[in-house]
């Protein structure tokens, strides 16, 4: 995620997790090992407010480099799926830490790669304000062990944050991950911790298995790899499933793109078609949950600004496009990939409602495109870590369900 301005990103959460066998619910507390599953993770969607001042997505850098952008097993593949939930553009989730099983909301992320929470006496820039989504003391948990290794990670909205690394068990519902690895954080300029489930080479110092390939590891899913179904503009929830895909929840086929970057989860896109106007680009674009719009290069920005009447807002080195707030948004725009993956996307989504209506497409200040929620919402995405691979269709909005594992 990054953001040229920073949203509000509190959080009211609720999760259902369920384990699920060849489409069928396995029932909660029932651990399959022998036959891993798929773990679905479902998210709420909080409209509440939009963008007032432009955004971007989230990236994360850990260390002082950057590294990374900013949720079907066994004898008989299964898959594992979570809930989520969006407030304010911003996914999460509830998970549990410790042998005490403590709650802590997670901005579920997939354009960083390290899980980390907020630790009970950790120091808030905001106050305690980032102590309002649940906080964890290792004192408490009896299965908890500090590694002693120091952890940070910058944003490139210029928030970070500081603390320890530090193993224990992880709960998703009635999933445990034990000894896994994560950042007890005492510093941070966020409002809650964070979920990355992004590539092992895009985490913060020396690699290891994040919480995707702990799941495989673990036996829970046969593929590190997750699906993601970002719902419709208007509905109130969606859902990753981690080592499976819905195949209820798009039309045609899923056409694989090579990840082009080995440290974030990025694809080629080879064209864009603004409402009939078709440019032809090579931008290494990642798809970020973490990011509400999307961010290209500033030169195809600025053509498709010009094209839709949006106009630059702010000084030659900071500011936004903006566009009138009653903007004809009748049409559509075509984002074409390397190997023929088309995702159709609205006008509607590019015209961000609040006080100045920012623009849908922004450049991106930190050399890195990104395809944000106003294009996922509009692809079924399986992100397959293993084979090296996104895989995107259209998206087909509905309540029916037909899971399998990867």
């Amino acid at each position: 995620m990054v953001f040229l301005s920073v949203l509000a990103r509190q959080v009211l959460i609720s999760l259902v997790v369920a384990l699920v066998a060849q489409g069928f619910v396995i029932p909660h507390g029932i651990e399959r090992r022998d036959s891993p599953g798929f773990v679905a993770l479902d998210f709420s969607v909080d409209r509440s407010s939009i963008l007032s001042s432009g955004v971007v997505g989230k990236i994360a850098k850990g260390g002082k480099e950057a590294n990374s952008l900013h949720a079907v097993v066994g004898k008989r593949a299964g898959t594992v799926s979570v809930n989520i939930h969006n407030a304010r553009f911003s996914y999460t989730s509830i998970v549990s830490v410790g042998s005490n099983k403590q709650k802590q909301t997670l901005v579920i992320d997939t354009g960083s790669s390290d899980l980390w929470v907020v630790d009970a006496n950790a120091q808030c820039e905001n106050h305690s304000y980032c102590k309002t989504s649940g906080t964890f003391n290792p004192k408490t948990s009896t299965t908890y062990q500090s590694l002693g290794l120091p952890f940070e990670i910058y944003y490139g909205d210029g928030s970070e944050s500081f603390g320890i690394w530090g193993t224990d068990t992880i709960g998703i519902g009635a999933i445990s991950l034990q000894k896994q690895r994560f950042a007890d954080v005492n510093s941070t300029s966020e409002q809650s911790g964070t979920l990355g489930i992004g590539l092992v080479r895009g985490e913060s110092g020396a690699n290891y298995s994040n919480l995707p390939a702990s799941l495989k590891e673990q036996g829970y899913i046969k593929t590190n790899a997750y699906s993601l179904y970002m719902n419709s503009p208007d509905a109130l929830n969606g859902a990753i499933i981690f080592g499976g895909v819905d195949n209820a929840k798009y039309t045609g086929n899923l056409i694989p793109e090579k990840i082009t970057r080995p440290d974030r989860l990025s694809i080629n896109v080879t064209s864009i078609n603004y409402n009939g106007t078709l440019y032809k680009l090579t931008e290494d674009a990642a798809l970020d949950t973490g990011s509400p719009i999307t961010y290209l290069s500033a030169p195809v920005v600025a053509e498709i600004a010009k094209q839709a009447g949006a106009t630059w807002q702010g000084s030659k080195t900071e500011g936004q496009y903006v566009i009138p707030c009653d903007a004809d948004t009748t049409g559509s725009v075509d984002f074409g990939f390397e190997n023929a993956a088309k995702i159709t996307v609205p006008l509607s989504e590019f015209v961000v409602g609040g006080l100045d209506c920012p623009f849908g497409f922004q450049p991106s200040p930190v050399s890195v495109s990104i395809l944000g929620d106003n294009f996922l919402r509009h692809a079924y995405v399986v992100f397959n870590l293993d084979a090296n691979t996104i895989s995107l269709a259209p998206i087909n909005y509905t309540d029916d369900s037909n899971v399998s594992a990867i």
